[in-house]
């Protein structure tokens, strides 16, 4: 995979791209022949879905694989947890990336402690 040219297609796609995660058999090295390319992109908005699907497709034209691409923000929290603490961070524009998944940690400790009856204090 063309690590530099994914992310300078991007980059240039997504004028608010925040970061970009690799996940899935790619990330955990169990890739076989026939396994796709697990991505998620976290801008500071939301992204529409049509559009999300066509760039997935301009990316598997660049990388020769076919391509999964979700947007990270509308993904649901365990989706998101699953990306961030088993996935890889490919770039990040800023802090922001960091923020984003403190915020995606503390989200899922909640829905952990809410799915097992419990509260969490918030000060």
């Amino acid at each position: 995979m063309n690590t530099h040219s994914l992310l300078t297609h991007l980059q240039s796609r997504l004028p608010d791209l925040l970061a970009v995660y690799l996940f899935g058999s790619q990330a955990t090295g169990h890739a076989s022949s026939e396994s796709d390319l697990d991505l998620a992109v976290l801008v500071s908005g939301t992204l529409d879905p049509v559009a999300l699907w066509r760039l997935a497709g301009e990316i598997a034209d660049i990388v020769y694989l076919p391509v999964d691409l979700i947007d990270l923000r509308a993904a649901s929290t365990v989706m998101q947890y699953q990306i961030i603490t088993r996935g890889r961070r490919l770039w990040a524009k800023n802090e922001a990336a960091g923020i984003f998944e403190a915020f995606v940690l503390s989200e899922k400790t909640s829905l952990d402690c809410a799915r097992a009856g419990r509260t969490t204090k918030r000060s």
